[in-house]
């Protein structure tokens, strides 16, 4: 496993290091993650989402 520092808010960080344990192919061509092919946007949670 490597170890790879992470400062985006990207759903594969976890306390600044990212947590992908694999490979793929790229869902990221156009770059929009900054750096990182593999960026995923983390889903904020809202209060609207809290279901009771």
């Amino acid at each position: 496993m490597t170890n790879i520092n992470c400062s985006a808010k990207c759903s594969y960080e976890n306390n600044g290091k990212c947590t992908l344990n694999h490979i793929g192919i790229s869902s990221n061509i156009a770059g929009t993650g900054g750096d990182c092919a593999y960026f995923q946007p983390r889903q904020s949670k809202s209060s609207k989402d809290k279901q009771y």
